[in-house]
């Protein structure tokens, strides 16, 4: 898309650096007159305070350079947490600031010189900079000194010898990846701060920009090395430039008032500027072949010349030095499609979505099919289309033309001011019987119903007669879950695969097992009165992680049975309502240890009785999250339970600005803690990745106990990843789950891989881990595994992972 503010029109800055570096560069004020006052309101990401907090302070302090040097005119701004402007202020010439009137609280403090910016202390990142805390009625005095830089400078020649006035420098610093500016003067010198390191430098606008010496590439141009305190002269002459202009007009044909234009050469998207009131654009274009494009307003669809929607069958343009190249268009009129929904036997199909959905999902029109069948809708834009369609009960989807998947879809081309139509049958649909019988003796099933899935749709049913029968199914290949009724003991069973014909019924028979439940019951520990709304999640050995939900609460009774269970031995976890706090169900008491909970066997065909969970009243956990290196972390996930870092439990809080958190509703007993953030593995109290040898924090009930944690940087697997033939080759995660505990500790997707499939997984060190793996296509999970080969995790190999450095772990998918 072509997605620019309008700011650049004078520059390509971020908002913040746009302002900040137009108030401190005093020859580009005087360019841009008003634009930068009314700017310091209107870019995002600014804000003015709407009253004045009721206490304030001050901020002071000195700004250096890297070698002690005062700054004179940088500019000091405090920011709040949510990055509000507050107040700013410029040095003298002792590097001296004052920032009055602060409200009271947090701070992040920006220094700028020029196009430079950096927060306190020493930090490049926003993000990074440290909240600071100013006293109302008080001075909270921050010195800052600058990271090391140097200067770039030189003269900027035209193609036809002379100066170049006002060109722009952009300068791209490949140590930090970041972008420094300014313009030339009216001789064509310029001279430019910048951070020591490796730069690029380009001259020009962004439609024909060079970079030295005299690339129109910037990998074809040369590094500049800059060190702190040097500066480093670098002349430029400027290529012969060709000229793209054009009139672009409304559907209507009226002209076109600030439309953006844009270059593309291949993939590189360049800005050429805007129209004017009379439609009218010009910009200056380096030799070569470019697609021009536009967009009607900065929320429209992109649109290139002459009339194309597809950038691919727009005309390329040859620019030439010294010439002319124009390219004139306007606006795509709209479109409008139609069609008739009907049965195969010709019955009009009423009631049914219809979405008419652009191939690039940029776009999309619905509509709903009237008494007759048909629909209609207009003011489509002109481009590519696929059409589906929905029956009232939203069991089935349908693609023009009789496709059941999105991908076999038929591709329909909608041209500017056409009318299309688009007429489809309605395909039959296919009836599923399911019968189930008792794998042990054969006999069959009554109460059950049935979930089927099937490309393009999903619907369910319930046993009649023994036999849940689904029908108007689409056609093709599916799978058919069974949940027994709930009075019985058999268990769930999913994936069973089935095949749908259309107009055809298919019988399947399937084979359930037979699982036992839990009766469970919850009383006030002290009075021994029942109580209700206690809801229960049975775990089994080595499966760490409570999910995020629970099925099984008391009553007002204080009691409650689950559904079927498969056979094994469990661990209750107690969800506690009200006042009371939550816990692990013991043999004669709650406790924090999954370790001390009761075990419960289930056994087939009956129904076991657990030891009641005796609640007391919740405590709490309270302390600060550290990084490795001493700061406070804030948005840190704490818990006392470890789940999918992709959804999380909910069991959890997160740290707040200066890395405090508490976490409520815990049960009095001694409980270890979980703790995951940016730039840290996730760890248990104590930096262990085994939460049985983690250090429990005692908590009393109506208390709260004070627990701080430095976070350890710990230890990673490293490694390659091999996709055999018929997997997804760039959709694929892995997962460190302990081996013992089974709590999931650390996470990789493959769209942070490396060259040739690698990957980094940061894990707390010194513990056993089972890695797990998916392969994922269209959204959709194809295959899970084990390393190494395994067929479950019981089975899978253990990988002891070193307490620091890098072990290296090949894993292949399959």
């Amino acid at each position: 898309m072509l997605r620019r503010v309008a700011i650049d029109r004078y520059l390509s800055w971020s908002p913040v650096a746009f302002v900040m570096g137009a108030l401190v560069n005093r020859s580009l004020l005087v360019r841009l007159g008003g634009v930068v006052a009314a700017g310091l309101l209107m870019v995002g990401g600014i804000s003015v305070p709407a009253a004045a907090a009721a206490a304030a302070g001050n901020v002071d302090g000195v700004y250096l350079d890297h070698a002690g040097a005062p700054i004179l005119d940088a500019f000091v701004v405090a920011w709040d947490e949510d990055g509000s402007y507050l107040a700013g202020a410029s040095t003298d010439a002792q590097g001296h600031y004052l920032l009055a009137g602060v409200p009271e609280g947090a701070v992040r403090l920006s220094f700028q010189t020029e196009s430079l910016i950096q927060w306190a202390p020493g930090e490049l990142n926003q993000e990074a900079g440290r909240l600071y805390q100013v006293p109302a009625d008080g001075t909270l005095t921050v010195d800052e000194r600058r990271l090391p830089a140097g200067v770039v400078s030189g003269t900027v020649t035209g193609a036809d010898g002379g100066p170049a006035s006002w060109v722009q420098v952009n300068v791209h610093d490949l140590t930090h990846d970041s972008y420094a500016y300014t313009y030339a003067d009216d001789a064509g010198r310029y001279a430019v701060t910048v951070w020591a390191g490796d730069h690029r430098v380009g001259f020009g606008p962004d439609s024909a920009r060079q970079w030295a010496p005299q690339a129109v590439r910037e990998g074809d141009a040369d590094t500049y090395s800059v060190a702190a305190g040097a500066s480093v002269q670098l002349d430029e002459t400027l290529l012969a430039t060709g000229t793209v202009r054009g009139r672009l007009t409304t559907a209507d044909g009226g002209p076109l008032v600030s439309a953006q234009v844009q270059l593309f050469e291949g993939d590189r998207q360049m800005y050429g500027g805007y129209t004017d009131d009379q439609g009218d654009y010009s910009f200056p274009a380096l030799p070569g072949e470019y697609v021009v494009g536009f967009q009607a307003d900065l929320n429209g669809p992109d649109q290139y010349i002459p009339g194309a929607v597809d950038r691919s069958k727009a005309t390329v343009f040859t620019v030439v030095a010294g010439q002319t190249v124009v390219a004139d268009d306007s606006v795509l009129k709209p479109a409008s499609v139609s069609g008739r929904l009907a049965g195969a036997d010709g019955t009009p199909k009423a009631g049914f979505e219809v979405n008419v959905t652009s191939t690039d999902d940029q776009r999309g029109y619905g509509a709903t099919t009237g008494p007759d069948g048909t629909w209609r809708v207009d003011d489509v834009y002109p481009g590519e289309y696929q059409i589906s369609f929905t029956n009232p009960a939203y069991s089935r989807t349908q693609w023009a033309y009789g496709k059941t998947s999105r991908d076999d879809a038929a591709v329909i081309t909608v041209d500017g001011g056409a009318s299309v139509t688009v007429d489809e049958t309605w395909l039959t649909g296919a009836t599923l019987a399911v019968k189930a019988v008792d794998e042990v003796t054969g006999a069959p099933v009554t109460d059950f119903c049935v979930q089927v899935e099937a490309d393009g749709g999903y619907d369910q049913g319930c046993a009649t007669g023994g036999t849940a029968t689904v029908a108007d199914l689409s056609p093709g290949a599916g799978v058919v879950d069974v949940l027994p009724g709930e009075a019985t003991y058999f268990l769930r069973d999913d994936d069973n695969p089935v095949t749908l014909v259309s107009g055809q019924t298919a019988t399947i028979t399937v084979p359930l097992a037979k699982g036992g439940k839990v009766s469970l019951t919850a009383a006030d520990r002290k009075t021994g009165a029942a109580v209700g709304e206690t809801c229960f999640v049975l775990m089994t050995a080595g499966r760490g992680g409570l999910p995020d939900g629970y099925d099984d609460c008391t009553g007002s009774r204080g009691g409650v049975t689950t559904a079927a269970l498969a056979p094994g031995t469990y661990a209750a976890f107690a969800v506690a309502p009200g006042t009371y706090g939550h816990q692990w169900v013991g043999p004669a008491g709650g406790t924090g240890d999954q370790r001390a909970a009761a075990r419960i066997v289930v056994t087939a065909d009956r129904t076991v009785t657990a030891p009641a969970a005796r609640l007391d009243q919740a405590g709490s956990i309270t302390g600060v999250v550290k990084g490795s290196d001493g700061t406070p972390i804030e948005d840190a996930n704490v818990s006392f339970t470890a789940w999918s870092f992709g959804s999380g439990p909910i069991h959890d809080v997160s740290t707040d600005s200066r890395g405090r958190y508490t976490l409520g509703k815990l049960g009095p007993y001694a409980w270890p803690l979980s703790f995951s953030a940016n730039g840290h593995p996730r760890q248990w109290s104590g930096n262990v990745g085994n939460r049985f040898k983690a250090v429990h924090i005692p908590v009393k009930a109506g208390a709260s106990a004070t627990y701080n944690i430095k976070l350890s940087r710990g230890a990673a697997l490293t490694g390659k990843v091999t996709i055999p033939a018929g997997l997804p080759a760039d959709g694929w995660r892995l997962t460190a789950i302990n081996a013992v505990t089974g709590d999931q500790m650390a996470e990789f997707d493959s769209y942070a891989q490396g060259p040739g499939g690698t990957y980094r997984m940061p894990v707390i060190g010194s513990q056993q881990v089972k890695i797990s793996w998916l392969a994922t296509g269209e959204g959709n999970i194809v295959k899970r595994g084990w390393y190494d080969h395994a067929s479950d995790q019981s089975a899978a190999t253990r990988v002891a992972v070193p307490a620091s450095g890098a072990k290296r772990v090949d894993v292949t998918l399959g």
